[in-house]
């Protein structure tokens, strides 16, 4: 039986668990384009914001270990423009932190702000994501330990790295960790592979469609994780 009053960490996602991610990627992939447009014309002559959008996943399939690193993929893409384009690679870097920077510029769901100031007094916070965010640039890293990220383990949830690793950093065992997130593979089966408790935060009321794993709880806000946690 899972005894939450064990619970002394709490690792929260951050893409579409703190923020929607979609809009955010949306205008940090315009900022970038129209920097192309200034600064590298022979790329967007060639092809539209979408078209790269799709030579981007094409990359991603053919070299699957940047799924661990998406900054590091962004980086590849942009070199290989380059390559293409017989252009030097001189202005790749600054063309990323427009990326980058713009990636950064989320809008918190208007849930998270209370919950993690309720939280962070009486719970260890630790973020885990599988994206390129960071809790220091969002402004939220005031409430957390620590970030890890599947660039730093090269190991993307479900693999367990980034919650072993969390745990060992602070001397945890899994019966005193909960992982909350909203991506039923990354996030909840992450979770039951570390042996941890999993809560689904299922903010747009989706069917579990999952047969061989389910969350340990389920929440539609962070304010149902308070009450699951505190009982109020």
């Amino acid at each position: 039986m899972i005894r939450l009053s064990a619970i002394q960490l709490v690792c929260l996602d951050l893409d579409d668990t703190l923020w929607p991610c979609t809009p955010t990627i949306i205008n940090a992939e315009r900022a970038i384009y129209t920097w192309l447009q200034q600064h590298q014309p022979d790329i967007t002559h060639t092809y539209s914001n979408e078209q790269l959008r799709d030579k981007r996943k094409q990359l991603i399939k053919r070299q699957p270990q940047l799924r661990n690193d998406l900054s590091a993929a962004r980086r590849v893409h942009l070199q290989e423009l380059a390559d293409e384009h017989g252009l030097s690679h001189d202005w790749i870097e600054d063309a990323f932190q427009v990326f980058y920077l713009e990636r950064q510029k989320v809008r918190l769901y208007h849930d998270v702000l209370p919950a993690i100031e309720f939280l962070a007094p009486r719970k260890q916070l630790v973020a885990l994501t599988n994206g390129n965010a960071h809790i220091r640039h969002v402004g939220i890293h005031g409430y957390f330990r620590f970030q890890l990220s599947a660039a730093d383990l090269q190991a993307a949830k479900p693999d367990p790295a980034m919650f072993n690793a969390a745990m060992a950093r602070l001397g945890l065992q899994p019966e005193q960790v909960l992982h909350v997130g909203d991506h039923p593979r990354d996030d909840i089966l992450g979770a039951h592979n570390a042996g941890i408790t999993s809560v689904w935060l299922n903010r747009n009321q989706q069917e579990w469609e999952q047969d061989d794993f389910r969350p340990d709880y389920q929440i539609s806000n962070l304010h149902q994780l308070i009450e699951l946690l505190y009982g109020a």
